[in-house]
């Protein structure tokens, strides 16, 4: 047996990974889609805002009630391959009606773009609704907080490591109050041996500069990192490993497990009034 990471060979490391965790995978995807479209029929939202100039760069504001209200940024998930924000619009059934303002943004995917690009208009987004909060998008911009599941957990965050000074000379250092990262992947190097990389198209330098795992630095906003009791072992190592080093730095990182939920079925309970994930998300943008 040839090992190509950690303890896994191939087929170990591929199977860690893999796409469709369950049997009821699509099902969920269409239980997802439709709470999607009933959230943006029956609650005020503005789809479809630019925040750059790429087709990619757009996203959808559901505004609070509170024009005051904190600001919840998500992104979604999809191995950077896959997935539109169309299909996690349900996130405002758990968010808005507890009182915060939600965004969700879309970015370009893999591998039209490649990840530093991915990262790019993720950050870019992030500073735009920074930017306009209390404006053009209702909400407070001193409690502006990211989520994300998946590779949207991966994006949330390297988001919320960010220089933003050095992103954008426009803007001070803590844009970002704090973030919600959901079974998230934190070291890209795995993927870059696994069969994803052949559309995400990861080098070793690539991979490791987009790596929230190498990009810790001192005074990050808190973070919760949260993940399904039953996911892979790799993505239990992922927030395991990602927690301890933001520790390691003097970082604020909160870690939870949901026991019995796989991938999929941990990320609509951010939707379902007083689950784990809900609570948790509250608590960390304030509303708990």
């Amino acid at each position: 047996m040839t090992l190509v990471y950690r303890d896994y060979d191939q087929d170990g490391l591929d199977k860690q990974y893999e796409r469709l965790v369950a049997d009821d995978s699509y099902a969920i995807f269409d239980r997802w889609r439709a709470r999607s479209d009933a959230s943006a029929e029956t609650r005020p939202v503005m789809l479809d805002i630019p925040y750059g100039p790429a087709p990619t760069e757009k996203l959808d504001v559901f505004p609070a009630k509170d024009p005051d209200a904190p600001v919840l940024i998500y992104i979604h998930g999809g191995y950077w391959i896959w997935k539109d924000k169309a299909d996690f619009r349900f996130v405002a059934e758990g968010v808005v009606d507890a009182g915060a303002t939600l965004v969700v943004i879309n970015y370009a995917l893999t591998p039209d773009r490649d990840m530093d690009e991915i990262v790019r208009q993720v950050r870019s987004a992030v500073a735009f609704v920074w930017k306009n909060a209390g404006t053009n998008i209702p909400g407070d911009q001193d409690r502006l907080f990211l989520s994300g599941h998946s590779a949207g957990g991966h994006l949330t965050a390297i988001a919320a490591a960010t220089d933003w000074p050095a992103f954008d000379a426009e803007l001070p250092a803590g844009i970002v109050a704090g973030g919600i990262a959901i079974s998230g992947l934190y070291d890209l190097e795995p993927i870059r041996l696994c069969y994803l990389n052949e559309t995400v198209g990861l080098d070793a330098a690539m991979a490791h500069r987009n790596s929230p795992l190498h990009a810790i630095r001192p005074a990050m906003p808190p973070l919760t990192l949260v993940v399904g009791g039953a996911e892979s072992d790799e993505f239990k190592r992922q927030q395991q490993s990602f927690a301890e080093a933001l520790a390691a730095a003097g970082n604020t990182a909160v870690s939870e497990e949901v026991a019995g939920l796989h991938h999929f079925a941990v990320i609509e309970t951010i939707a379902d009034h007083g689950s784990q994930l809900q609570r948790a998300v509250l608590s960390r943008i304030g509303l708990g």
